[in-house]
């Protein structure tokens, strides 16, 4: 069964490399390729009544590690000179003030609510 498995995933790697090779020329975006890839799998799974296992137990393990490269890959296209420095601080200061704002107002209602218990 494991062996089975391992040769899908080589399988759906090799497939989801040839979309990444093959959306230059026809200006699809390898995602949408891959959604749709997976849910023909997921039908002709659900056709052919094949068992899989559940992946319940390590799938948000993966969706984080999937997340984490596909934040990662944008980061290498991301170009860093001086013209840049200004909307680099102007976008620091935007997501602070939010950041700094919940930071208080949680506090403030963390405090209000140990007074609150400690007063009984």
């Amino acid at each position: 069964m494991t062996t089975a498995i391992i040769i899908s995933i080589c399988v759906l790697l090799l497939i989801a490399y040839l979309f990444d090779l093959s959306s230059s020329k026809t200006r699809i975006p390898p995602v949408i390729l891959l959604l749709l890839l997976g849910w023909v799998v997921r039908q002709s799974v659900r056709l052919l009544a094949i068992e899989v296992p559940d992946p319940g137990s390590f799938l948000p393990a993966l969706g984080t590690i999937g997340l984490i490269l596909i934040v990662l890959e944008g980061s290498l296209e991301l170009e860093l000179n001086r013209s840049k420095i200004p909307m680099i601080g102007k976008s620091l200061f935007v997501a602070l003030i939010p950041i700094i704002g919940l930071a208080f107002f949680l506090a403030f209602l963390f405090i209000y609510d140990c007074l609150i218990k400690f007063d009984r």
